[in-house]
């Protein structure tokens, strides 16, 4: 088990927060700027599909009024028309034709005008071949394609004559190298503008979220500071009855945390376990005082009546929502891994973890503690008797981690009842319940 660092509901606002509203904006960001990218390319593209279309139904135009004008046959009128709209075209910026083809109807006869001096003509030549017109065109057809890695407009016309079909023109148009860095120009400036218009929202929303953020903190702490107080309550009532019970619950909740960090155990754990522990007699109060102040030991019928102090403790923490957690402690504390403890007969891992820590916890504090009717083991006496009921008592596990610092937290803790145990228990509080703040684990 891996114990995680606390982190804090202010921590969380202001660091993690803050790195996710920044990635959010550059996903936004990349998001918005494919889309402009897609519709910007888009434009920009249908601006030179247009121009191709306006070049190839120009010839086609011409075609026939040479045809009507009986100047020349099909090919003869076809070829006249390309060469003035050619001529008319020639040093254009906006780019050229690089290959241009007519193929007559039902024919095998073809009239084809290309650019040899045009870099990628090969490619482009193959591309015609491997798209020959399907013969049921009912207008042109205009589209981008990628020949060899570089943009192209692809063009298919079919021309008709007394309403007849005469032949079909196809045609590639180059862009000029100015009008494709016109496009990139174009497409980098609108991603950048877009970037900065997000990046520029995100930061205006920033201090509102976070002023949003710390009414948030400033709430939760007074959420947890009204919890804290009213686990102080119900601690403070207990020990109005047990006078004992008052300095046994910090001294028990101290061993109890200090396993648990050897444990490893996450700080959301950790949590629970000081509620529980600190709350795990709560159930007393529900015991008549004739039982629980008794000076000698209690007979089969009143043990029965102090083991109800589980169930009455488990519905004082499951009336609370805060409170709920600590059940694992209050209604298992009493449980034995051998399956021989009260209220269930609980046995190994059936037990909730936290339950299993607090026993050892508790019972080492009963044994190194002063009662009325016996004086403190030592720790080498306590030990002994955790080592004799490992495994029927308690945990194995447990037992093994708490012997290895059990010296240490004796000399620390027990028998004490003075002013600086309840500062370190103060401290534990600080430290997992951050002051006031959440933990997120």
């Amino acid at each position: 088990m891996a114990r995680s660092r606390p982190l804090t509901l202010q921590t969380f606002v202001y660091r993690t927060l803050a790195i996710r509203i920044a990635v959010m904006a550059v996903l936004v960001a990349a998001a918005t700027t494919a889309a402009v990218y897609v519709i910007e390319g888009r434009n920009l593209r249908n601006l030179v599909v247009a121009e191709v279309q306006a070049d190839v139904q120009s010839v086609a135009r011409r075609t026939m009024e040479i045809v009507r004008a009986g100047e020349g046959g099909q090919h003869t009128a076809f070829r006249r028309a390309l060469d003035e709209r050619l001529a008319a075209t020639n040093g254009r910026q906006g780019g050229r034709f690089v290959y241009i083809r007519f193929r007559g109807t039902g024919t095998d006869d073809e009239e084809v005008r290309m650019d040899h001096d045009y870099a990628l003509i090969g490619p482009v030549v193959e591309f015609i071949r491997a798209h020959p017109p399907s013969g049921d065109e009912t207008g042109i057809t205009a589209r981008i394609v990628m020949i060899d890695g570089a943009m192209h407009v692809y063009a298919a016309l079919p021309i008709e004559y007394r309403g007849e079909r005469v032949g079909v023109t196809q045609a590639v148009f180059a862009p000029a190298e100015s009008v494709l860095a016109g496009i990139r120009k174009n497409l980098r400036r609108s991603a950048v503008i877009t970037v900065l218009v997000v990046l520029a929202t995100s930061a205006l929303l920033y201090p509102v979220i976070l002023l949003l953020a710390r009414k948030l903190v400033a709430f939760s702490r007074n959420l947890l500071d009204a919890n804290l107080e009213s686990l102080a309550i119900l601690a403070g009532a207990i020990a109005k009855r047990d006078s004992d019970t008052d300095v046994h619950n910090f001294r028990v909740t101290l061993y109890a945390v200090r396993l648990a960090e050897k444990l490893l155990l996450p700080a959301s754990d950790i949590q629970t376990l000081i509620k529980g522990a600190f709350l795990h007699d709560v159930g007393k109060i529900g015991v008549r005082d004739n039982i629980l102040l008794k000076p000698g030991g209690l007979d089969e019928q009143e043990f029965s009546q102090m083991k109800d102090h589980v169930r009455h403790g488990l519905d004082i923490v499951r009336g609370a929502i805060w409170l709920t957690d600590a059940a694992q402690v209050v209604g298992s504390h009493h449980e034995k891994f051998d399956g021989s403890g009260y209220p269930e007969g609980r046995a190994g891992e059936a037990i909730p973890l936290l339950a299993r820590i607090f026993a050892v916890a508790d019972v080492f504090d009963a044994l190194t503690s002063r009662r009325p009717y016996k004086e403190p083991f030592s720790c080498e006496t306590a030990v002994a008797q955790l080592e004799q009921g490992r495994g029927s008592h308690f945990d194995p596990d447990i037992v093994d981690a708490f012997l290895a610092i059990s010296g240490d937290l004796h000399r620390r803790y027990a028998g004490r009842d003075d002013q600086g145990l309840r500062d370190e228990f103060q401290t534990v509080i600080t430290r997992y319940f951050s002051g006031g703040d959440i933990l997120l684990d």
